[in-house]
């Protein structure tokens, strides 16, 4: 008989998706509904059909029990049920349709981990990335999860893992793209790879890694955007941003390197977009001002690096990302930030919530962190409507006035501007 049987490629394919082919585990034979199988094989009527049973009946006679047909009762002529033993038939049905057996790209999957686990590793991670590895080739011979891996495309496998490799022995600091030219030939490559890759090293440590920044891969420099009457004390001297018209980009490695820093400013303003940080930064209001979405370690870093008792506000989108950013500052830089201009503004052109923006505004408004704004994100929450939520729908800012737009108040209650 042929190879190419389409009746009998539709069993392997059943079979292959089934209990027994996924782990090789199954105390009974494996039933196929002989009508589903038509069905799968496009041959349900006309000579296909005709072919399809002359092809089961000949295979049944040809493999010594190995597959059966599970007739009609009263009619024998009617065929219900395709049967596969247990014992044998998966390896009779594979040769046949000339396709590699469930149980053999298992081994082989195994194989790769296996092989995977012997390869050499810098410190600090040789223990953790073998017995990883060897987790995952155990998890291979018996058909349990192996996320983000795939079951079925071993090169696939072979190229995540010796990525892999490269990225935790990276060293140092370097832009994504150009780590991915050096350990891909491809600029793109490790970008396409990056949430499978980010998953590994989340398995792998523990969750002590859980993104490309912890290894020292970065979508843009570690560097915070400046603007105002910022005086940097250094060890080789001292660096005066407030001689300066324009912003400044000041890399975490130059922060680290600060001694101390002074400000005339009445304040610190961050901002989210930084379309809008440079229209405020054009009026020179004597503000410090700081472009940040979701803070990095330079933003982070220079917020450190201010007097203490200088007050702080943050002006962002009323999006639920945008309120989720004042979250995030206020968390992981641990001072007291008001918010700016942060009112949910109805819109009859307004997007709606998607169903990820409703269940993040639903968190938020139940975060004490935000209990400030909670008004803002239960309006929001209550339309389902995002309103005029990004910063520049405000217009352009008003020269020397803070807090830098006429007839806007600020969205923290009870709180004087200062």
């Amino acid at each position: 008989m042929e190879a190419d049987s389409p009746i009998l490629r539709a069993l392997a394919a059943r079979y292959y998706d089934s209990q027994a082919g996924r782990t090789g585990q199954s105390a009974n034979d494996f039933i196929a509904d002989y009508r589903d199988l038509l069905k799968a094989a496009n041959s349900t009527d006309g000579e296909a059909l005709i072919r399809a049973e002359k092809e089961l009946r000949l295979a049944a006679h040809e493999s010594n029990g190995l597959l059966a047909l599970d007739m009609h009762p009263r009619d024998e002529r009617l065929i219900l049920r395709v049967r596969l033993t247990r014992a044998g038939g998966e390896t009779w049905l594979f040769s046949r349709v000339g396709q590699t057996s469930p149980t053999e790209l298992r081994q082989q999957l195994a194989t790769v981990f296996a092989n995977a686990a012997e390869a050499t590793m810098a410190a600090p991670w040789l223990n953790d990335w073998s017995q990883w590895c060897a987790g995952l080739a155990e998890q291979a011979r018996c058909g349990g999860a192996l996320a983000p891996f795939s079951r079925d495309d071993l090169s696939a496998n072979e190229e995540l893992l010796r990525v892999l490799r490269a990225v935790l022995g990276w060293r140092g600091e370097s832009l994504i793209r150009f780590a991915s030219c050096v350990i891909c030939g491809d600029s793109k490559r490790l970008g396409y790879l990056r949430s499978k890759l980010e998953a590994c090293l989340t398995q792998l440590s523990k969750g002590r890694l859980t993104s490309f920044e912890d290894v020292g891969l970065l979508e843009t420099p570690r560097q915070a955007l400046v603007h105002g009457p910022v005086v940097l004390v250094m060890a080789d001297g001292v660096l005066d941003l407030g001689l300066l018209r324009g912003p400044v980009s000041i890399s975490e490695v130059d922060l680290r390197a600060v001694r101390s820093l002074t400000t005339s400013a009445l304040r610190c303003l961050t901002v989210e977009n930084e379309t809008t940080f440079h229209e405020l930064a054009k009026l020179n209001s004597g503000t410090v001002l700081i472009q940040t979405s979701y803070p990095g370690r330079a933003v982070l870093e220079i917020l450190r690096c201010l007097p203490e008792d200088l007050p702080c506000w943050h002006f962002g989108d009323t999006d639920p990302a945008g309120f989720d950013i004042l979250r995030d500052l206020r968390k992981r830089s641990g001072r007291r930030i008001e918010s700016l201009h942060m009112k949910h503004r109805p819109s009859n052109a307004s997007k709606t919530l998607s169903e990820a923006e409703q269940r993040l505004t639903a968190k938020l408004c139940d975060d004490p962190l935000l209990s400030d704004v909670r008004a803002e994100l239960e309006h929001m929450s209550e339309t389902g409507l995002k309103g005029n939520f990004e910063q520049e729908t405000l217009g352009k800012p008003t020269v020397g006035t803070w807090p830098f737009y006429q007839n806007v108040s600020c969205s923290s209650q009870n709180r004087t501007v200062l």
